[in-house]
């Protein structure tokens, strides 16, 4: 073979540079979609125990500062008849079971998926109410139409409470 036939074979030594430059960004790009997506970690808030008025022996954990306002919501709500009992807050790894529950168990469905594709819809972890002692999912409240849900609609404003409209059950201080 020729010197001229092995040259004709060989990569041009100034495309090198200019093939680097163009794959650069790609790599990145691919190293930057492995990684995973930190997740925000919400630290434990001051919390307090509520007795409910279903029993004495249940109660719902709240953050410390809404105690006070759950305690007299609880005890509106049983002088008009109506006993109430829930959830309060979950810790992190409590939200991401419910998550892996109601959103499934890859790690988009727990951290990337929106919670209006889970059923019911969940927050990501790190962004519940539940998670900062803000919320309370009320066991009786599972349709706008049932007893609790009533009553708390025209009175858990007067405590600091708010809806969320998509669920019943869910209701915070901020409606989220």
């Amino acid at each position: 073979m020729s010197r001229r036939a092995s040259a004709h074979h060989r990569p041009n030594r100034s495309v090198r540079p200019l093939l680097l430059a163009l794959a650069l960004p790609f790599v990145a790009l691919a190293a930057t979609a492995c990684e995973p997506i930190p997740v925000k970690v919400i630290p434990t808030p001051d919390l307090a125990k509520v007795t409910c008025t279903t029993t004495s022996t249940r109660s719902i954990t709240v953050a410390a500062s809404i105690a006070t306002h759950t305690r007299q919501l609880l005890a509106a709500a049983k002088t008009d008849g109506l006993k109430l009992c829930g959830g309060g807050y979950r810790s992190s790894e409590g939200q991401i079971a419910v998550r892996k529950t109601n959103c499934g168990t890859s790690y988009y469905d727990i951290y990337l998926k929106p919670s209006s594709e889970c059923t019911p819809p969940t927050a990501i972890p790190g962004t519940s109410m539940h998670e900062k002692g803000l919320a309370i999912d009320f066991e009786v409240c599972q349709t706008h139409d049932s007893a609790c849900y009533t009553w708390l609609a025209k009175h858990a404003a007067t405590y600091g409470f708010k809806n969320l409209p998509s669920e019943p059950w869910h209701w915070s201080t901020t409606g989220s």
